[in-house]
């Protein structure tokens, strides 16, 4: 079963800011055997990656509370430590930063375990207690980690003044550490370090807790592990705080989400298949970060966290193949009207499963078959269906559609459901769309945070395909793409999404062969005027495609923008053009543009 972001948007986020995160060749770390004493992971061996895709495996780490069910609180017993280590291994990672350290475990013995799994330590999370902080730079000294760390700013910070003395004991506590073997000590945010603002007393400006302690701490003993979906979640522009503050920040909490900087809480995803710009995020941290600790609080599977260290091994690998897409609009079930089986709790009706906010859900009664069903209010040819599952999800369902409400006929069926995202492409005709679960995956019922639907009226032809531009068209394409902010597959697939047309010519271009048909079309008297006319050719297609121009809009002379467009699309391929032809058209295409 295909899984796959219910946006088709993140999807093509993440394929235009990819391509251009990392340079060199960055080889991969052999996998280390564990012995055979060792408890055998159930997680599945990532394949390796190529040299140059994604992270090195010295800078992929994961924070232990990704699996604190398995875990629980305090110092795990020895059995569960290696189970829980033996499966983060085996989904791939070489780096681990626990929390709650120092365990009560001899540091001997736990020493034992990590490198049992091949297993090194970059940073940890834990008490910043005077009283007992040399025993947690001990324990952290003979683990050989890189940094000591604690899961906020180990001080409070609701006045400006509390965050001063923030600072000062965090600098305290980070120079302790320093003169007795350890590196730094390692700050990390939640959300109100950015929320929590006061004026600044000698510029009046207002700043956050964070910008205040950060401004006070002593970068030879301090530093931050920015976590970026708590940041994100607290309207923080991300890559740009990076940008800004990145001499400061040496590590990052690498987590996706979505619903983040929305009503209701952010809900936590694998990497790559939320709304957080991960790419951007990686690009901007590249100069500064060290580690890059995957977190997912109480994730649901060791696959789950496979799947995360593969995005960030590997994600220049994956190469965004399902970027271009077509855009279906919005769901058809969006803001619909909803019946359900059954609901666990008052607060989980259906109608949260089908308003677009997937921070909000539908819960069933814990017991099976049970249903969901959307009016769409007409009927309509379907052609896709998204689920976006809670923990509770379904192993085995059906969709079903129906004209009336009353008889159902069964479209597709699943029986391998696996949770998370399920996009399914399907084929039926119906006014009311139906989930019908069959088979529980948990002890609990269903539960789906959307149901999106999508489809064309009924009788009414799909949007067709991108048909192929003239060739005019594809010589101004071309040439653009030489810039370096693009690559040709992704501003060929921004056209494509965007279904930018010119039907002027006769003669089209096949897209696989694009290279090969420029050399044919090349103009004999290129040159880099010409180039200016073919950017400006092309900027004016895409704020048609964009919307913010029509070719129904007049242009001056009593023509549209249509008629200028095609005029010099026609003229640019004309073999015996030359530059003053051209010329005229400059000054036209210039104001298309310049419209707001």
């Amino acid at each position: 079963m295909q899984t796959s972001p219910s946006s088709g948007a993140r999807r093509l986020g993440a394929a235009l800011t990819g391509g251009a995160l990392l340079a060199g060749a960055l080889a991969a770390a052999p996998a280390v055997a564990a012995p055979s004493a060792a408890p055998a992971p159930t997680t599945t061996a990532v394949e390796a990656c190529g040299a140059d895709d994604g992270l090195p495996d010295s800078k992929i780490s994961i924070q232990l509370f990704t699996h604190v069910g398995e875990l629980g609180f305090g110092t795990p017993s020895p059995e569960t430590i290696d189970r829980v280590l033996g499966e983060v291994a085996g989904a791939g990672f070489t780096n681990i930063e626990p929390f709650s350290q120092p365990y009560s475990m001899p540091v001997d013995e736990y020493k034992a375990i990590l490198d049992r799994h091949g297993l090194e330590v970059s940073s940890s999370h834990g008490s910043t207690d005077w009283d007992t902080w040399p025993e947690t730079v001990d324990y952290a000294v003979a683990l050989g980690q890189d940094y000591i760390g604690t899961g906020g700013m180990a001080g409070s910070y609701g006045t400006y003044e509390e965050a001063l003395a923030t600072a000062q004991y965090v600098n305290r506590l980070g120079k302790y550490a320093h003169e007795n073997g350890a590196n730094k000590i390692a700050l990390h945010n939640h959300q109100s370090e950015f929320t929590t603002r006061y004026p600044h007393p000698e510029t009046g400006e207002m700043v956050s807790a964070w910008q205040v302690i950060e401004e006070n701490t002593d970068p030879r003993y301090v530093t931050f592990q920015l976590d970026v979906g708590w940041a994100a979640d607290a309207g923080i522009d991300v890559p740009a705080w990076i940008e800004e503050y990145g001499d400061r920040i040496e590590l990052l909490h690498i987590k996706d989400a979505v619903n983040v900087d929305a009503e209701g809480d952010p809900r936590q995803v694998a990497l790559g298949n939320g709304d957080i710009d991960l790419p951007a995020i990686i690009a901007a941290s590249e100069p500064y970060v060290q580690y890059y600790t995957y977190e997912w609080d109480y994730a649901p599977s060791f696959e789950s966290s496979a799947e995360s260290y593969r995005y960030l091994r590997c994600y220049l690998s994956d190469g965004g193949g399902d970027a271009c897409e077509p855009d279906d609009g919005p769901s058809l079930a969006l803001g619909r009207p909803v019946t359900t089986s059954s609901t666990d709790d008052p607060a989980r009706t259906g109608e949260m499963a089908v308003d677009g906010n997937a921070g909000t859900r539908w819960g069933s009664g814990w017991s099976e078959p049970e249903w969901i069903a959307v009016d769409l209010g007409a009927s309509y040819d379907l052609s896709r269906v998204v689920i976006d599952w809670e923990t509770a999800y379904a192993s085995g369902y059906e969709i079903q559609t129906s004209p009336d409400g009353d008889t159902w006929t069964t479209v597709h069926t699943v029986t391998d459901g696996d949770g998370l995202f399920d996009d399914l492409d399907l084929t039926g005709t119906g006014r009311h769309v139906r989930l019908y679960a069959t088979e529980r995956a948990t002890q609990w019922g269903f539960s789906l945070y959307e149901l999106e639907i999508y489809g064309t009226p009924s009788g009414q032809e799909p949007t067709p395909e991108p048909e192929a531009r003239g060739a005019g068209y594809w010589s101004s394409e071309y040439r653009q793409v030489r810039s370096p902010d693009h690559t040709p597959d992704e501003l060929l697939c921004f056209l494509t999404l965007a279904r930018a047309q010119s039907d002027v010519f006769d003669e089209v271009v096949d897209l696989t062969t694009l290279d090969d048909a420029v050399q044919v079309l090349w103009a004999p008297n290129h040159d880099e005027w010409v180039d200016v006319i073919d950017r400006q050719l092309l900027a004016a297609w895409l704020n048609v495609a964009a919307g913010s121009v029509s070719l129904e809009d007049p242009v001056a002379g009593g023509s549209t923008v249509g008629d200028l467009l095609h005029a010099v699309e026609a003229a640019r391929l004309h073999a015996g053009t030359a530059r003053a032809d051209l010329k005229e058209y400059k000054s036209a295409l210039e104001a298309v543009s310049a419209r707001p």
